[in-house]
């Protein structure tokens, strides 16, 4: 059984306004609506569960009922933990993925499960486009970037592994960041991400996507 968490808890103080930014609109759909409608839709998916913020709990139940709700916490990594209790007790695998990637792609999740019937931790990645620059305030050092990659969701575990790592009290922004600073030498498997499945953060990124959509 294959469950999908999508987490939904922050209210997005990077991006600014007094809506977060999972709720949103696009083309008169919420930025949350979309990666949810995909994973629900997935064939091999059997459930999908969202972490809410408590103060938009009343609006994510009313409006996803097709989903388990779980209540976010305070750390991104409490929010996930709440949602991976959440999960059927049949569940094999949980796909963790950031409600703020709306369009995450059919072709990464399944990539993504296939890769988990050999792996117990996988996630999609793409190269970095940028010039990159070690800097401490002090001292500039340089970066190889072809030895870079950015990291992306749905970041998938086998549920044993999961539930191990988000016991631990390392904080951390993603889950494949703490299993690798608990763990250094773990072996993840990552499968090829895609530049339609980056974050929205910012004001900018909005209005890109905005005009992708429309």
């Amino acid at each position: 059984m294959n469950s999908a968490v999508i987490v939904a808890g922050g209210l997005g103080t990077r991006f600014g306004g007094d809506v977060p930014k999972q709720f949103i609109q696009l083309d008169g759909q919420e930025i949350l609506s979309f990666s949810v409608q995909t994973f629900l839709n997935h064939p091999q998916i059997d459930e999908v569960i969202i972490v809410s913020h408590p103060d938009w709990l009343d609006q994510v139940v009313s409006k996803y009922s097709g989903c388990k709700i779980a209540v976010g916490g305070k750390r991104r990594q409490d929010s996930s933990t709440n949602g991976v209790k959440a999960v059927s007790s049949e569940s094999i695998n949980i796909l963790i993925h950031d409600a703020a990637r709306p369009f995450v792609s059919n072709k990464i999740i399944s990539n993504c499960i296939l890769a988990l019937e050999t792996h117990e931790c996988v996630a999609p990645i793409i190269p970095s486009s940028d010039s990159l620059v070690k800097w401490d305030g002090k001292e500039v050092g340089f970066v190889d970037r072809t030895k870079i990659q950015i990291v992306q969701t749905p970041q998938c575990f086998n549920k044993k592994i999961i539930t191990e790592i988000l016991k631990s009290n390392i904080s951390g922004t993603d889950e494949i960041g703490i299993l690798l600073r608990l763990y250094p030498r773990s072996k993840v498997k990552f499968v090829k991400g895609s530049l339609d499945n980056v974050k929205i953060t910012t004001q900018n990124d909005l209005n890109y996507f905005s005009n992708v959509v429309i």
